[in-house]
């Protein structure tokens, strides 16, 4: 029997069963929804299928894709080793028809590699097993001869078209020059091996119970939940302080060469740094003026967090008195994360006015039983409803919405763009909490962009700076559970909405947003210090984190920590999976500037707290023109499409929390709650 028909079958007796028990059973919901478990379990193991929910089943037939639509890895790569053997000659770097005839020659060899690149790096973190990390290596010494080959060319053209007429010519050779290589098969290799090992100490590491040492956790979902719903001190220092031995410190002795041999590329291909090379894919200035312009964002955000630091760290004093100093910086373990960089899931006991309790958007979820998938669709229908793009089938079929058991993978939450056939897809093992109901639509965000600019020429299939690509989803997802949309949901009532609601409401949104600028901050300025070697690896390798962690945001290490042995930066993914930061830096101050914008458009009038622009196609229109800009032109140009601004800039930020900013100075006086911590 064929699946289709095995599964009308079913759907017929599951129509059946569930009139049947709401006749019979008061309780119909529970039964109804194992009975729904029992006949996916079935489908399951007689299809081999990876149904989460009914609602698969039903799109089951929608989503369907042909298995073998995907890149053909050799295929690709005999095609390329072809073509570069037919490189066109060129006779004059000045000359444009020559450049153009190039540039066509390269970007058809460059996407090629691109899309083999994702699909293996996609099979590796989804499986992460020595096979896949050898595809993936053997590949980057495969490629490697081309950019070798194409850099020097690029550059040269470069020299000439600077000063061409012809904007794209310009803009897309000045972005191939940025670009780098590596001269030594050798560091290629061993690069490549380093990273897979990064990423693997990441994803497999586990905390062990102190009195069952055989019952033990990796991060994801056990120790993330345990930072986030706990509230016993020694149980949050227990998962705290295991998470970052058991991961930072086997981090360290790998990240170490890791980045120098990062580094040594980077003086190979004219750098001083891999510090300068992060900084000019940003498009924002040289090095200074670069770090200036994040220096004066946070330094303007900054009296807005040091009152609220000052709040949070007074309310804590209160659930754990005489634990730490009520003057000084908080415990990095007390804030509902494991790297202390948003603070929202604490806001039970820092909510402004109890009396008016915000919805909890975890237990809603599972009251009105929302499966994985309907939480993914829900984040679809946001983007859908303003005239932005429905997934495709290839995301409902491809991506990894939910951790494996058979196998390990890299749980982080991402978005991959295989540029190949409309094949999207995201790698999250969701859990069915507000948290991830966020996330979904974040990573969905950058789903949304990806189509945006698919249709322009390769060279400009990306964002309009790295910025902008995380602002995205961010933005879509502050609507998203924004007062106005959680009624719309059903999740909130009307009637309790009041002043004391949207503070803490607001609150909540500050806990996420603006506790997480100083930790952004200091995530790449200790990075580009140990890039630029300002560190001493062997005193002040762990002790430089912590010493920033103070200074910029309030914040210490719950235990002593030993510089020798220690290496907790490396318990955060992006420093293993060596992803630059400012980026999230960025684009929390560009979410705003997009939010007001959009509201403005909207029609909007009040607090920008109360705005959304579900439903508004006319809004979402203006928004895609902005997205299928990609990275054609100026960041800053591409900014004005949407906003009329032309630079990064916190006052939407602050426009957004001033009702809260007062309430903070007001309330922290008469509490008494001293500000700073120094």
């Amino acid at each position: 029997m064929k699946i289709n028909q095995f599964i009308s079958i079913i759907l017929i007796l599951f129509s059946l069963q569930n009139e049947i028990l709401a006749r019979r059973y008061l309780t119909y919901r529970q039964r109804t929804t194992d009975f729904e478990q029992e006949i996916l379990d079935i489908l399951n193991k007689r299809f081999s299928t990876n149904f989460n929910s009914i609602s698969d089943v039903l799109n089951h037939n929608e989503r369907k894709v042909d298995p073998d639509d995907h890149v053909n890895i050799e295929l690709w790569n005999k095609l390329n080793d072809k073509d570069i053997k037919n490189m066109p000659q060129i006779d004059d770097y000045s000359d444009e028809t020559v450049a153009t005839r190039w540039l066509k020659w390269y970007s058809k060899i460059s996407k090629r590699f691109y899309q083999v690149s994702a699909l293996l790096g996609w099979n590796h973190r989804t499986n992460l097993t020595d096979a896949n990390q050898a595809a993936v290596s053997a590949q980057g010494l495969r490629s490697a001869p081309f950019h070798r080959l194409s850099l020097p060319i690029a550059k040269k053209f470069n020299e000439y078209m600077k000063n061409s007429t012809d904007e794209d010519l310009k803009r897309i050779f000045g972005r191939l020059a940025q670009g780098s290589t590596s001269h030594n098969d050798a560091d290629v290799k061993t690069r490549s091996k380093l990273h897979s090992e990064l990423e693997t100490i990441y994803s497999t590491a586990e905390v062990c119970e102190v009195n069952d040492p055989k019952k033990c956790y990796t991060l994801s979902p056990v120790l993330e939940r345990i930072m986030q719903t706990e509230k016993d001190y020694d149980r949050l220092l227990w998962a705290w302080k295991g998470w970052h031995d058991q991961c930072g410190n086997k981090i360290r002795p790998v990240y170490l060469p890791y980045i120098d041999l990062l580094n040594k590329n980077a003086k190979e291909n004219g750098l001083n740094d891999v510090a300068q090379e992060w900084i000019a894919d940003y498009e924002m200035g040289n090095d200074t003026e670069f770090e200036h312009m994040i220096d004066e964002n946070l330094k303007a955000m900054m009296p807005f967090y040091e009152q609220l630091h000052a709040y949070v760290r007074g309310r804590l004093c209160k659930v754990y008195p005489k634990r730490f100093d009520c003057d000084g910086p908080i415990p990095a373990h007390l804030l509902g994360n494991m790297w202390a960089q948003q603070w929202q899931d604490r806001l039970d006991d820092l909510m402004p006015y109890p009396d008016s309790p915000l919805v909890n958007i975890t237990h809603m979820l599972h009251e009105k039983h929302f499966t994985i998938d309907k939480m993914y669709k829900t984040a679809e229908e946001f983007f859908t409803s303003i005239n932005l793009y429905p997934m495709t089938p290839k995301f409902w079929a491809r991506s990894l919405f939910k951790k494996p058991t058979d196998r390990e993978v890299v749980c982080h939450p991402s978005a991959s763009n295989f540029q190949y056939h409309d094949d999207y897809r995201v790698k999250i093992c969701t859990v069915i909490n507000d948290d991830y109901f966020y996330t979904a639509h974040h990573e969905m965000g950058h789903v949304e962009y990806y189509m945006s600019y698919a249709k322009l020429p390769f060279a400009y299939q990306d964002g309009a700076n790295s910025g902008f690509h995380e602002a995205i989803g961010d933005t879509i997802g502050m609507f998203a559970i924004s007062i106005p949309h959680l009624i719309e949901l059903g999740f909130v009532d009307k009637d309790k909405v009041n002043s004391h609601y949207e503070l803490n409401s607001l609150m909540r949104m500050a806990l996420q947003k603006v506790a997480f600028l100083p930790f952004a901050y200091v995530m790449d300025k200790y990075r580009f210090a140990l890039f630029r070697n300002q560190i001493n690896r062997d005193t002040e390798l762990n002790a430089k984190w912590w010493a920033l962690r103070k200074q910029y945001g309030g914040l210490m290490p719950p235990v002593p920590r030993s510089d020798p042995e220690n290496f907790d930066p490396g318990a955060k993914y992006h420093v293993t999976s060596n992803t630059p930061y400012a980026r999230y830096f960025i684009a929390h101050i560009l979410q705003f500037q997009f939010y007001r914008a959009l509201c403005q458009l909207h029609g909007h009038e009040g607090q920008l707290h109360m705005c959304d622009i579900y439903g508004n196609k006319k809004v979402g229109e203006r928004f895609k023109q902005m997205l299928a800009l990609g990275s054609s032109k100026p960041w800053s140009e591409v900014l004005i499409s949407l906003t009329g601004e032309n630079k990064l800039e916190p006052q939407a930020m602050l426009d957004y929390f001033e009702p809260l900013h007062k309430w903070l100075k007001m309330e922290n006086l008469a509490r008494g709650y001293p500000v700073g911590w120094m």
